[in-house]
């Protein structure tokens, strides 16, 4: 059985996202075998991070025949988040239905590209009705809602892919914040955004400019509204002091404490990942 040892702390940030790129490129240079996710030495994850990590199991089961081993031990104590939010359930195979009496975890789910009322019920009732977002205002409870609306419809238009899409989150009452990570697996921001822009006078040619084109409300659609999801997030998270993180393309991406950084990932995936942190809560 071929392993992949996780190491003891994977946080929200692009040192935990190398670690996933790690485990998946680790795991896709086999076919038709086990492999055991080794959480022996793992102290602590962040369990909005279950999105991700499930994101790429379900592309190496589909394409390279893997079946995955998780020790049911490694997901006792402090680690039983991963039972309370699904993700145990779903990587061993469990079929009882998970529940979060803490009510500190928004459960790990998986929407098909084209179920938009599903994922859109998900975000009204899962996200947006936790205990993590009560002080949340409520039309700002909407633009967030609409604004997830046109980056979900957008995945089906853009992202060139049949994968679902992957959601999570988890709720951290000492620090005030609820952490909200939402994945898919198709082409990332800058295939289509450099296609847009190869004629313009200042063309997009790499991720982190992609990102930055889209954040800013830009839109590869011609015939129609659109751009604006990310950036109401963005203009929600500079008036909360509140946190955005986008994957894609190789480049982590992340607006935080009111500053932008942009750091290269080595060994990534075709995908996008978005991580929503809201503070103050």
């Amino acid at each position: 059985m071929q392993t992949f040892t996780f190491p003891k702390r994977v946080l929200t940030d692009c040192a935990g996202q190398q670690v996933l790129c790690d485990f998946y490129h680790s795991a896709k240079q086999y076919h038709d075998c086990w492999f055991k996710i080794d959480w022996e030495i793992l102290e602590y994850m962040e369990a909005n991070l279950s999105a991700v990590l499930l994101a790429l199991v379900h592309r190496l089961k589909q394409e390279n025949n893997l079946k995955f081993y998780l020790d049911f031990s490694h997901l006792q104590g402090g680690k039983n988040v991963f039972w309370r939010n699904g993700l145990g359930h779903y990587i061993c195979n469990k079929v009882e239905k998970p529940t979060d009496q803490r009510e500190s975890t928004i459960p790990v789910r998986a929407f098909n590209i084209k179920d938009v009322d599903s994922f859109s019920s998900y975000i009204e009732r899962d996200l947006l009705r936790h205990r993590g977002v009560e002080s949340v205002r409520f039309h700002d409870k909407e633009k967030v809602k609409n604004s997830y609306f046109e980056i979900f419809s957008n995945v089906d238009l853009h992202a060139n892919t049949s994968y679902p899409v992957l959601s999570c989150g988890q709720f951290f009452p000492q620090q005030k914040e609820l952490k909200f990570s939402m994945i898919d697996l198709g082409d990332g921001f800058l295939k289509g955004i450099a296609g847009f822009t190869k004629d313009l006078p200042n063309p997009i040619t790499n991720g982190a400019d992609a990102i930055r084109w889209a954040v800013n409300g830009n839109s590869t659609k011609k015939d129609a509204a659109g751009g604006t999801g990310l950036k109401k997030i963005m203009m929600y998270c500079h008036k909360s002091n509140s946190a955005l993180h986008i994957i894609s393309d190789g480049c982590y991406w992340a607006y935080d404490h009111g500053k932008i950084e942009t750091n290269n990932l080595k060994n990534n995936f075709a995908g996008t990942i978005i991580h929503l942190i809201f503070r103050g809560t």
